[in-house]
């Protein structure tokens, strides 16, 4: 398939393919810091990648039921990001050393950011996302 602009994006096909798959390599990376007890470090990266996506959700693609590329399943890669997040918050005291654990800064600091991006999520809404897909919706987050 050739680099078509997508009139409804600003990035081509291509872009978007090597956005979405840089996303998910990183994901990877999430899963296997996990495995390793390296929470502090894979909660950093899954941060700065729902921050990316959540910033950037419309551009992807993510924040409308229109298709953007044939191959990609939108509600599967919110269900990705979303299993991401469930499984490192199932491994928080999995720490393979005290360096590696979440400490309280950290969870404020986490709370902070899922305010921010449910806040930012309600504003695309509008746009097609549907809710729960990314798993903080209303009321599921706190102030």
């Amino acid at each position: 398939m050739s680099a078509q602009t997508n009139t409804y994006m600003s990035i081509d096909s291509s872009q978007l393919r090597s956005s979405l798959a840089e996303i998910q390599d990183e994901i990877k990376r999430v899963f296997a810091g996990i495995r390793a007890g390296k929470i502090l470090e894979s909660f950093d990266i899954l941060s700065k990648v729902t921050d990316a996506v959540v910033v950037s959700c419309e551009a992807l693609g993510l924040a409308t039921e229109k298709p953007v590329m044939e191959t990609f399943d939108r509600k599967a890669f919110w269900l990705l990001l979303n299993r991401c997040w469930l499984v490192s918050l199932q491994h928080v005291t999995a720490a393979k050393s005290d360096e590696d654990r979440l400490r309280e800064e950290h969870i404020v600091h986490l709370q902070q950011s899922v305010v921010h991006w449910g806040d930012a999520l309600e504003k695309v809404r509008a746009g097609g996302l549907r809710d729960g897909l990314l798993g903080i919706g209303h009321h599921g987050r706190t102030r």
